[in-house]
This record gives C-alpha cells, structure tokens and sequence, in this order.
C-alpha cells in the first residue's frame, strides 16, 4: 500500500506521561520574527508576540553559556543546543554548561523519595520497561554524546546535601530558571524544554544591557553551578540506551529476540496441560498464538506422538487471554454478548485425554456431535453455534478428519462450515488428510476467507485459474490425440493431409501447453506458498532422536524399517500372475469419465472401466492376505463382520463380467480340464470362476503361515506389537494364526466395533481405541511388561491413539490412504517411548502394484510440497516402484530437516537466526534488551534504499493494558510518497536479503560512524513521522475494515479505509473489525452454503470465496435490515473516533532496530 506521507508538524512530536507534556502538546508553535530593541531597554519574550527561543538561543551562541533550570527534558535540551551549535563536539571544554533540579518526566516520582536526583533521573530512562523514542527530535539528542564525552557540553544535577552544608538547611528542589553567557543573561519562568522555549506562556526578560544586574545573574547562577554534582556518566549511559548505533549483526540479533519473546506468547508452567511445554510445543505455541492474531486462524501440524493435546490446551489459555486483550468490551455490552474461553472440537477417541487437566475455561465437544443423523441437524448446528458465539477462539483437533471433497462434502463439514466466524487453531500431525491441498484450502476457506486480506484471495485465484486453464488445455489436447487415433484405426487415408499434417496440431498444442506456466507441481508449489502464512509446522527432526530414555528426557526412538517381500516360489508366482492377468481383464463395457474436479491441483478427465474399482479392491485384498481373499471371494463370512460392505469382492467382480459387453473379456482363453466343456460354455462369468479356482490351489496356502511365522518371530524380538491393515477381515485371519501357534500363547487383541467372534479363539475383542490403550498405553490399566501382546487392528481405528508400549509395528498390505499411513506408524513413535528403537515391518506380496499406489506416492509429494519442498526438488519419476515402498517413502519425507519456506514469517525468522552467532543469540536472550535499551540502528547494504523497523512488543501491565506484538515495517520512498510495507513475510524476506548484501559486502560488523549516523538520524524524520496504529492493523482485519468503508461510503473504499480509519487507535480498529465481522458472519455462511450448491449442481468449483462475494450477499438484504447495521457501524465510529481524539497513534515509541538500507554501503 502507499499513501501520502503526513506533513503536520505536531506529528512530530509525541508528548505524553507529564503534566508539562500535556500542556505543550495544546500549544500552537509560534515562529515570531526578530525585533531589535532600543539601547538600554529590558528586552523581554512570552512565547506570545515574541519567542523566548529567540532569547535562549541567542544566549547559547554566546561565550561560556550557562543554564541553570528547575526542570529539564534532557533529550528535547541535546536536540536544542545540537540545532542552536551544530559543531558544539569541537568546541572547548564548558563551553555550555547546564544544572538542573529534576528531568521533567519523573518529577511525580522524586516528591518524597529517599534516594538520590541524580540516581532517580537516571533510572527514569533506565527503568524496567525500557527506555523508548517519543518524538522524532530525540533521535537527534544522541548527537550530543562526543560533546558531552568530551566535556564541552557540562552536566550537573542539583544535590541536597551540597545545598545543606551551603545554607545550613534543607531545600525541596532547585527551581530556579537562569541562560547566562557573553551574549545575554536571562532569567523568568521558563524551563530549559520545548514547552518553556516554545509552546507555553512563559517570562523571560534578558538584563544584558544592564551590566551591573547582569553581572548579579551571573553570580547567582554561578552559585547555583557549585551546587551540583556531575551528571555526565549517566548522561551519557542514557544516550547510548536510547539509539545504540550497532552493526548489523547485532540488530539482526536483537530482531530476532523482539520477534521470539513477546511473552503473552510464551507458556510455561502446568497448569495449562498438567505438564510443562517442551521446547519445540513453546515455540509451535508462540508461532500458532502470532498467526491467530495476524490472520485470525491457524494450522498447526506437528509428528505423531509430539504432544499435540498439550499444545491445543496451551492454546485454549493463550487465545481467549488475547482475544479479550485485543478486542476491548465497549458501551453497553452485556456480560453475555463477551466472548470468553476456548471451544475445542475434539474425536471421541482422544476425548479423554484432552478432558484430563485441561484448562478450566477449556469447553469440549466431540467430533460426532457434528454428523448427527439428518433429523437432528439443526438441534446440533445451534448447540455448536452457541458454544462459538459464546468463545474467544476455537481449538479443532485431528482437523483433517472435517476436510472434505467439494462435490460431496460430509454432513460434519457442512455443519463445521455454518459456525460463526472465531479465531481458530487447527491441530493435526496429517493436515491435509487424503485431500491434498484441496481440503486444506477447502479448510482455510471455511473457516477463515472472512478474515483474508484481497492480495491473498488474488493470489489464490490466480492459481485456480491456472489450474483450469491446463485441464482445458489437456482436454482439447486428448480430443486431438482421439481424432488422430480414429483415423488411424480406420484405415483410411485422407485425400488433402498427410499422416505428419494430421499430427500438426498436436504437436502445436502439446507446445501451448508446455509454454505456459501451467506445470501442476508448480501450480501446487504456489498454492502451499499462498498458504503457508497460515501454517506453522514442525517435522520430527525438529524433535529429534536419542536413544536415552527415562524420566525427563523428550525424543523420538530411533527408527527401523524391514521389508518382508513374500519369498514365492515359482508356481506361487505363476498363480498369482495368472490370477492378477484375468482380473484385470474383465471389463463391463462401460466406459465411466474419472473427473474429480481439483481446485489446488488440476483435473484431469480420466476414462476408466466400471469394474476398475473391484478390481483394485480385490488384488488390495489379494495383496493383504490369500485366506481372507477366498473367503470373501466365496462369501463365507458373515455379511456383517466385513467393514467394507455386504457384498463380498467376488460378487461384485461376477456382476461386473456378466454386465460385459464384449470388452477385453473376448481375447482370453482358459483351457478347459480333460473331458470339460470349455468354461465360458458351461457359466456366465468364466474368468470369475477361474480366478476362484487358481484361488483355491493348495501352492497358495503357505503365503499366510509363512507371514504368520514372521510375526510370531516379531513378537518373540520386540514382546509387544502392533499389526495394521485396512480391513479387519484380514487381521482377523493372522490373529487367528497366531493364536491358534504352538507353544505359550502371546495375548492376542483384535481391536474391532461390534465384532463378534466364535468361543475357544484366544482372541480378546476391543470395541475401540479408548480399550485398545489399556492395553499398550503408557498409563493403561490392563498395560503389562511381562505379557507379550499383538494387536490387530486398522489403520482408521488406530487414528489418534497412543500404543507406545509397543516396541514394534507390521503394516499387512499397504494404503494408498496416506494420511492414515502416517496416523498407524505414529502410534508408537512417540516421544515419550520407553524404547530406544521401534521397528517398522512391511508386509509385501510382490508384482502387484496397483493404480492406487501411485496415487498414495502424489499425496506424499502434495505433503512435501507444503512442507516447503520446492517442485523442482520432487523426484521426476521412479524407475522401479512397488507397493511396500510407500512406507520407506513416507519415513523419508517424515524424517527430513524442516524445510523454512518463503512466506511463512517464523521460518523466515528462524532462517536469519540460523545465520548469527550462537553467542550473540545467547546474550541477547541473556540480557534481555528490551529492559536495558530503547532503539538500535544500523546501516544494510540494500539494493533499493529504504528503512526497515523493528517494532517491540507491549505486553499488558499495571501501568497499561496494551496489547501489542512485535512487528515489522519497511518504508520505501518512490518520489515524493512513500510505500509502507505491512505484510510480515515480505518485510522480512526484504530484511534477509539486505543483511545478506550487507555480509557479501563485509560490513556486517560494522558499526555506523558519527558521519553516517548524523545523515542518517537527520534522513529519518520524514519516513518515521507519518507512521501510526493504522500501519500496523494486523491482515485480519484489512478485507474486513476495507469492506466496512465501503458500505459506509455507499461507494468504493478509498486507501482501504485509510481516509476514514487512518486517524483510530489500534484498539478502536479491532473493535470496528471484529463488530464488522459479526455483522457480517450470517452471509458469509450464505456465501459458504451458495458455493456447495454450485459446486454440486455445476459440477465445477468456484473461485475462492473473498471478501467480495460476502460481501455481495449482505448488500441484497433489504433497506430496512441495511439501514440498521448503518446504525450500529456509525455509532461504534462516533465512539472509535471520540476514544483516539485525544490518544497517541504514533508508533515511535515501540521501535527497537532501525535498519537503513544504503546502496553506498555496498563500495
């Protein structure tokens, strides 16, 4: 954004904390022209008709100026001698001196205190909030450190006790007012402070022309010199607190520190969890707490097994205490119209381990609360929605169990879209489910699109855009490809073009597409980039290893990966390949059209066979276990006990063969036994009835005991194990072999609901993963050592659980199901393990690599991809693939360093850490600068001059209730206006990149000289005046103040609401945001349940829903309803406005670094 840079010569100044203060800031400054008066005649100044800035600088420019004053503002003082004697540094020795009773500032603080003035002024910077800038002339007071150094500026301090031993008594203060020197000797009511030389009506009358009473004043002041003692050190401690100049390195540090310590972020203690944070929960905490407060809404995702219920619970206290904290109750608001405490939308298999300790203003409700049966949807809608209205925030855990698809969308997710809007943090080791990136924008947008600001919503777009543009150009690509091949299977030759002529056109298209920018692992790559302000994260290596276990001690186990192929012999192989050959053959006819529209990746029409999906599911099965697949083939089982349906896999792939057509079924043979008619004369499904004959060889039998034998030999190594599959057909067959072993019998579970199994199996029934814990958890009440256990179970119903007593897993026949892939291998890597190494084994049954398991290795790429791994560092292609290989591709990605993406603000932070000393980081944490300093400056060699600011923190406290995170801002000037860059990422990226020209240049320890100090400090008032609350509204609220402007305008939104709201305290912003956003919320659940319906009825998904489009729905309310929220919205203006009259909007008193970029640093 840029606007015209403020000329008001008051916003300068920033007066605030004294009584003297005040009444300056109501003055009006007064330039009076110089008026000589007539030989001896008193010459006397107001401030009214005449300036008495005139007479003291007149009296500064003199021969040994002295300054006795009651009261000085000792910066404001420095700026006036500075301007008044410019070469005052080389000047002698005293060539000003200056007395004074107390600093105007502190005052209040020294009436009756015991201790010293000298020590009492000193700590008033000094003290422990920290020494700040508060106008713009004191940047100009640090000038004077060389002259005070030097000693041709003198400083003394009233002292009591040299008064006491002078006059045999005590006095209160010194207060007298006295500018003495060769060129004048004046005396009246005038401090040595702007207010006295400049804004208040004062007296001051120069006796200079009288000799004799001249010589009088400057005795008496001279007496009141020898009654104080010397105040230089301090003075110039002060000064070096107040604008450090440093080099580079050190402000990149001290950068660092502000953007990581603003302590409301920061938890610590149990009360919140029961337990301490450890140190990476802190910092997901700290980045989660900054993001809700920048965008209103944040993903958290972090490894199975890190503790992500305490960190939710961490939350649930962090977030209400900000909300309440940022937006202020005002006017007549009720107690119940206050949001207050944490809703968290829990599973119900983890519910108890959130509702053990958790925070008392925590109120929990499970995840089936949202998926009711259909007659109960309105009940549960309004039971969710009171409970968010009513809360400061939302916490939702294993949130990528609400994503869901576009074109049919779960009855959970559609009641989760149609919540009011609240700030929400969503936890989740696996964010974004089986979706990709589609439902974690599916996500964001329902639940955060009326907080995103324009540029993002743009950018957004802008990527499904292009996502459409390739499937438009892949379609009409294929219809040419289609054309082409007709015509060669006719067998006819065109008259006019030649076989080359007919192929132009592909050619020419499969060139248009490859020159666009329309790659879909970059549209991807963009996409999670747009998105990754909203994302903090934290891989497993961020945790770490370590094979040391025990109390106190946070780490992941070491990790072992097996791979068990089955060791076939050659007639098992030939079984199975003839069985996967006629499988694969059977066609229905029926041509389906795949085309699963994709907003963040691309849709691709993909032309399959109706029986395709049996298929996949029958060789899935296949794969998992021989017994299971002849018993399902055959329908032996009980129609009930198969979670994946009544209708067996044989049934269904019978159906599919008796609907052929002709197809691929045609071109197989099958030759029939000696004296058997051939098959396909003797039944209607001949391929069907072969497959469950090759079923049934006895050659198969031993694949299921040679993998049971494996297991039993796990169990023997590891004494407690988990198995997973995804149906529990298949882990009943092993649990049934494993039971039924020779030998002691090993606790057998199989975790199934509404599961029912024959007497005298040895097998114990747990109906859910609350009992499965029992068992296998740390704090089970059936956990025991010495028994050795295996459970079985599937990979849906090990979601969210902790199994950590197991030392190892087996993975019977892998899934394409990724994010439950990752969910089943965290159930025992944890970091509270009591193993030093866990075990990882994949069952494999090798040459049957189905469709599906490629597309399992793409939703392990989507999860790089939004990690922060860039498209151009994706493998190309694998050369050889099998299915057994997904787990190793997934432990890979699992186990990579964290990626620090571009535009996430924390990553970017952590990147510049990475490049400082490991000492200066840990003294900056030591000293904690924010109480010991006010600003720092230094000089960057940048490409692009410019200024780039630090903001410090302001934390609530007893003596202000402001609530105010560290910020950056950089200000760029383009002629005459100037460019003040908000967003976050880009600011900081801007920083990186001049700190990295600066270390190229070798000056990253060089420390500004007084040359380029003076320039600098003289070159900061234009860019540091015009900077206010408004520059530093956090994004959520932009779209949403922009949009207010509008509607109050009846018209476009001029500077994005600057010309209306640029004046408003930061509190007064948020409080109109946030009312806004209410008033609002109803149509933006419209807008949300208008684009499902088009979604579903067009079969095409729109663009994502911005401001614009909520927006649109509120303006088709009818006048009346209109008229009333007009209403509302100007008399919370009237009371923004009446609340920041007479209030500080400047920001300069918060600024910790100044960084001044300089191409001239650079030679």
């Amino acid at each position: 954004m840029a606007r015209e840079r403020a000329d008001s010569f008051i916003s300068r100044f920033l007066f605030r904390g004294s009584k003297e203060r005040e009444q300056e800031a109501v003055g009006v400054d007064v330039e009076q022209t110089s008026e000589s008066a007539p030989e001896n005649e008193l010459v006397w100044a107001t401030n009214g008709e005449r300036s008495v800035r005139e007479l003291v600088e007149r009296t500064l420019n003199g021969e040994n100026a002295l300054v006795v004053t009651g009261y000085q503002d000792f910066l404001s003082a420095m700026s006036i001698i500075l301007r008044v004697r410019p070469s005052i540094v080389s000047a002698p020795p005293e060539t000003i001196r200056i007395i004074f009773g107390t600093n105007t500032d502190n005052q209040g603080r020294l009436d009756g205190s015991a201790r010293g003035l000298s020590e009492e002024a000193r700590d008033f910077f000094l003290e422990t909030r920290g020494l700040s800038l508060r106008s713009l002339d004191e940047l100009r007071a640090v000038l004077a450190y060389d002259a005070i150094a030097s000693g041709a500026i003198s400083l003394r301090i009233f002292d009591n006790d040299l008064a006491r031993e002078r006059f045999s008594r005590t006095h209160a203060m010194l207060h007298a007012k006295l500018f003495i020197s060769g060129a004048g000797a004046l005396a009246g009511s005038a401090n040595f402070s702007v207010g006295g030389l400049r804004r208040n009506l004062e007296y001051v009358d120069d006796l200079k022309v009288f000799p004799d009473l001249a010589a009088t004043r400057l005795q008496a002041a001279e007496d009141f010199w020898a009654l104080g003692t010397d105040w230089t050190e301090q003075a110039l401690e002060i000064l070096r607190a107040l604008l450090r100049p440093v080099s580079a390195e050190e402000a990149l540090a001290r950068t660092v520190h502000e953007m990581t310590s603003y302590a409301p972020w920061r938890v610590g203690g149990d009360g919140a969890a029961g337990r301490s944070p450890l140190p990476f929960q802190t910092d997901l905490v700290y980045e989660a707490a900054g993001t809700a407060y920048e965008h209103g809404f944040a993903f958290v995702e972090a490894p199975t097994g890190a503790g992500k219920t305490d960190i939710g619970k961490h939350l649930a206290t962090v977030l209400p205490t900000m909300h309440s904290s940022v937006v202020l109750r005002h006017g007549n608001e009720r107690p119940d119209q206050t949001r207050n405490g944490a809703l968290g939308i829990i599973p119900a298999s983890v519910f108890r381990n959130w509702d053990k300790s958790k925070p008392a203003n925590l109120n929990l409700i499970k995840h089936s609360h949202l998926s009711r049966s259909k007659g109960e949807e309105a009940e549960e809608l309004e039971e969710i929605n009171r409970g968010v209205r009513s809360s400061a925030s939302m916490i939702v855990d294993e949130s990528h169990r609400l994503n869901s698809r576009y074109l049919a969308p779960s009855r959970r997710s559609l009641v989760f879209e149609q919540s009011p809007a609240i700030w929400t943090s969503c936890l989740s080791a696996t964010l974004m489910g089986n979706q990709g990136l589609d439902g974690l924008l599916a996500f964001h947008e329902r639940r955060a699109s009326i907080y995103v600001p324009p540029e993002i919503t743009a950018r957004i777009n802008d990527n499904l855009k292009r996502g459409r543009e390739r499937a438009s150009e892949l379609n009409a690509l294929r219809a040419l490809k289609q054309n082409f091949e007709d015509r060669q299977r006719s067998g006819m030759e065109d008259m006019f073009q030649s076989e080359a002529d007919l192929a132009q056109p592909i050619e020419e298209a499969e060139e248009r597409l490859a020159g666009k920018r329309l790659d879909p692992r970059e549209i991807q790559a963009d996409m999670a980039d747009a998105l990754a302000p909203y994302v903090v994260r934290r891989q497993r290596h961020c945790v770490g290893e370590s094979k040391k276990r025990g109390p106190g001690i946070y780490a992941y186990p070491e990790i072992e990966s097996i791979r068990i192929d089955a060791d076939l012999t050659p007639e098992q192989s030939a079984i199975l390949d003839e069985i996967r050959r006629l499988a694969e053959s059977i066609s229905t006819g029926t041509t389906l059209v795949s085309a699963d529209p994709k907003r963040a990746g691309h849709t691709e029409v993909r032309f399959h066979d109706k029986a395709r999906i049996h298929i996949r599911n029958f060789l899935a099965i296949l794969r998992s276990s021989i017994t299971f697949a002849r018993e399902d083939w055959e329908r032996r089982r009980a129609a009930d006990a198969d979670a994946r349906g009544r209708t067996s896999i044989g049934e269904s792939l019978r159906r599919s063969e008796r609907e052929s057509r002709g197809g691929k079924t045609a071109t197989i043979t099958i030759i029939p036994k000696s004296g058997e008619l051939p098959l396909d004369k003797r039944t209607t499904t001949p391929i069907c009835d072969r497959i469950g004959e090759l079923l049934q060889s006895s050659e198969l039998d031993a694949i299921d005991e040679q993998r049971a034998e494996h297991m039993a030999e796990m169990l023997n190594q590891h004494r407690q194990v988990i198995f997973l599959s995804e149906r529990i057909g298949v882990l009943e067959v092993y649990a049934r072999l494993l039971s039924s072993r020779k030998g002691p019998k090993p606790d057998v579970i199989l975790v199934a609901a509404n599961h029912k199994l024959g007497p005298g199996t040895g097998i114990t029934v747990a109906r859910n993963g609350a009992e499965a814990q029992e068992y296998l958890a740390l704090d089970g009440k059936k956990a025991s050592e010495d028994h050795r256990r295996a459970m079985f179970m599937t990979f849906q119903m090990a979601e969210g659980i902790n199994l950590q007593r197991a030392r190892a897993l087996g993975i019977v026949g892998v899934t394409s199901d990724i994010k439950s892939m990752l969910q089943g291998l965290g159930r025992i890597d944890r970091i509270d393990s009591p193993h030093s190494k866990i075990t990882y084994t994949t069952f494999d049954l090798p040459g049957l690599v189905l469709s599906s398991d490629k597309k399992g290795r793409d939703r392990i790429e989507s999860i790089a991809l939004l990690s922060g791994v860039g498209a151009s560092d994706l493998a190309d292609e694998y050369l050889e693939f099998s299915a057994g290989d997904l787990t190793d591709l997934i432990l890979e990605q699992h186990k990579k360093q964290r990626p620090l993406r571009r535009n996430n603000l924390y990553d970017l932070v952590e990147d510049m850490r990475r490049k400082l000393p490991e000492d200066l980081l840990r003294s900056m944490e030591r000293i904690k600068p924010q109480s010991l300093w006010g600003a720092e400056l230094c000089l960057l060699a940048g490409k692009t001059p410019m200024t780039i600011i630090a903001l410090g923190g302001r934390s609530p406290s007893l003596v202000e209730a402001s609530y105010l995170p560290p910020r950056l801002l950089a200000v760029r000037e383009t002629g005459d206006r100037q460019e003040i860059i908000r967003d976050q990422p880009e600011v900081t990226r801007l920083l990186r990149e001049a700190y990295g020209e600066t270390v190229k240049a070798g000056k990253h320890q060089h420390r500004p000289t007084e040359t380029e100090l003076s320039s600098v400090i003289e070159g900061l008032q234009p860019t540091l005046e015009g900077l206010a609350h408004w520059d530093i509204r956090p994004e959520r609220t932009v779209s949403l103040l922009e949009s207010l402007d509008r509607f109050l305008s009846s018209g476009p939104s001029k500077n994005q609401g600057y010309n209306r709201f640029g004046h408003l305290t930061l509190p007064s912003l948020e409080k109109l945001a946030e009312t806004w956003a209410q008033e609002l919320d109803p149509y933006w659940i419209e807008a949300k349940k208008d684009v499902s319906q088009r979604s579903e009825k067009e079969r095409e998904i729109p663009d994502y829903l911005g401001i614009d489009a909520i927006y649109g729905f509120f303006e088709q309310q009818p006048s009346e309803t209109l008229s009333e929220v007009r209403a509302r919205m100007e008399d919370l203006l009237r009371a923004a406005e009446k609340a920041s009259r007479n209030a500080n909007t400047q920001i300069l008193d918060r600024i910790a670094v100044i960084f001044q970029s300089m191409q001239t640093l650079k030679h």
